[in-house]
């Protein structure tokens, strides 16, 4: 037999974080158990040929019976009438005999607990685990689960600088992988970079140079496209050795004919009981509409707000708030249907993430915390005086908005300023400055051409006076050719302002005879 040693394998999570775990795990295709844990919270993932079939987990959020209450298919009075039950399995036993639950209910319900339960371990900041070949589900029982979605979505809501810190060295090289996309729609980037791979590994510095795109934008889809399974990492630390993979797959053949040295058996139990367990601190679920999210991160006060978490929720709480949003309403997801909504959503996302940034780190959370304590205790006084609105936070929201992008915009950012003058324009409508530098953003675009117009018009419908937003308007028209327009625009901005010599100067410019 093989040696246990080499079937068992542990570590913890800051060398190892989950996400990279799995996907080591599922790009060996072993079988066997994942045990996590971190202080009294308790999980163990089954796996099938890599693939995760079955999770287990000791958050009461986690267990059959509170996912039906959440999902407002059972009452409490329900589930103190259900006889006593020691485990989901048995719980839904009894649903389906009751024909409370059909075969292809359960099957759902399993796969929608175990992904939670998946979501709730990437929100874990730290953790130990124990992976053993020998540990294993009982045949029949195995669920259907998007781990590589959650993988790709789990990448994608990364950070910059968590994503870099994942790499050691420029010299890393990777190579395609032979698993199919399963239908997961690719970023551009993703699939620029995913076209240059082949058989024969390249390095970073290899993909950042093909690609031309910037550093951190093709470390961003390197470190997705593997954690997502398209590509294989070479020269790097990996939790499982070639040989330790190599002797759990050999441990398969010996199994069958020593089938006592392997435990399988039922999946793990932890206690449960269905009457409902003291009050946790509340997550709150993906349970809105796009517009209803759209609309409450276009109008949040706070952060807190955008994310839908009490002020008082620990990090953790914040940290699965944001995922949980950002997994349902990442821009990707609404590539090829979005429309008109597209931009909003983009917008939307880019809140979303700074909110995150700011709330997860507890010096910045702090110094958050302290500059709208003021603001949040004017909010308690409006609602109790049953008022509200917040026209000076809306306002500041704006300007912090605007200086951010138009700086961007300055240092030639332009892609990137993008999000931060609309967000601008949309908390603050009646500014024509933010109108006017927005459109000269989208100018940059030749698709978004008219909106770039219609940006610039409305600055100058707000203050049709100003020198510089018609300046702006007529650098447009001579960008697109259109002088007449440009000429007509200057010569308006000449007759309340005739000694302007910029304007003097473009007009002049336009009316030099060609040579």
């Amino acid at each position: 037999m093989t040696p246990q040693s080499e079937l068992e394998i542990q570590g913890n999570f800051f060398t190892h974080p989950f996400a990279e775990l799995i996907s080591e795990i599922m790009q060996a295709r072993v079988n066997g158990s994942l045990r996590v844990s971190d202080k009294d919270k308790k999980c163990v993932i089954y796996l099938k040929n890599g693939e995760i079939v079955f999770a287990v987990s000791n958050a009461r959020a986690s267990r059959l019976f509170d996912i039906l209450l959440k999902r407002h298919r059972m009452t409490e009075d329900d589930v103190t009438k259900i006889p006593n039950f020691s485990n989901d399995h048995e719980l839904v036993a009894y649903l389906e005999d009751k024909k409370f639950l059909t075969k292809s209910d359960t099957a759902k319900l399993f796969s929608e607990q175990i992904e939670g339960i998946l979501v709730d371990i990437l929100a874990w900041d730290a953790g130990e685990w124990d992976f053993s070949s020998l540990r294993r589900i009982r045949d029949g029982l195995a669920y259907d689960v998007e781990t590589r979605r959650i993988l790709f979505d789990f990448a994608r809501c990364m950070p910059i600088d968590k994503v870099l810190g994942r790499f050691r060295s420029l010299d890393e090289r990777f190579h395609r992988s032979d698993a199919p996309p399963l239908g997961i729609n690719l970023r551009p980037d993703e699939a620029f970079v995913l076209s240059r791979t082949g058989e024969d590994p390249l390095t970073i510095t290899d993909l950042i140079s093909i690609s031309g795109m910037a550093e951190s934008n093709a470390f961003h889809a390197i470190y997705t496209l593997w954690l997502g399974g398209l590509i294989i990492r070479d020269d790097w630390q990996p939790a499982f050795t070639t040989h330790a993979i190599s002797a759990m797959r050999s441990a398969k053949l010996e199994l069958k004919t020593e089938a006592k040295t392997a435990k399988v058996a039922a999946p793990e139990v932890f206690e449960q009981k269905p009457q409902p367990a003291p009050a946790e601190p509340k997550i709150p679920e993906v349970t809105i509409t796009l517009e209803e999210y759209l609309d409450r991160v276009e109008s949040a006060e706070t952060y807190y707000d955008l994310l839908g978490v009490d002020p008082a929720s620990n990090i953790a709480d914040v940290k699965r708030a944001y995922f949980s949003l950002a997994k349902e309403f990442h821009p990707d997801r609404y590539h090829a249907d979005g429309g008109e909504m597209l931009p909003r959503i983009q917008n939307a996302f880019t809140e979303l993430a700074q909110a995150h940034e700011t709330l997860k780190n507890p010096e910045n959370r702090e110094l958050y915390d302290y500059r709208m304590r003021k603001e949040l205790a004017a909010r308690e006084k409006r609602l109790a005086d049953g008022k509200t609105g917040n026209a000076s936070l809306t306002a500041e929201q704006a300007s912090q908005n605007f200086e951010r992008g138009f700086s961007m915009l300055v240092d030639g950012e332009v892609e990137e300023s993008l999000p931060f003058l609309a967000r601008a324009v949309h908390y603050a409508p009646k500014n024509a400055r933010y109108h006017a530098y927005y459109g000269k953003a989208l100018s940059a675009d030749g698709s978004q051409r008219h909106k770039a117009e219609s940006e610039m018009q409305a600055a100058l419908k707000l203050d049709p006076n100003n020198p510089t937003f018609r300046i702006l308007l007529a650098e447009f028209y001579i960008q697109f050719n259109l002088l007449k327009r440009a000429e007509g625009e200057l010569t308006r901005l000449l007759a309340v302002f005739p000694s302007n010599r910029e304007a003097q100067d473009l007009l002049a410019s336009l009316q030099k005879p060609a040579r």
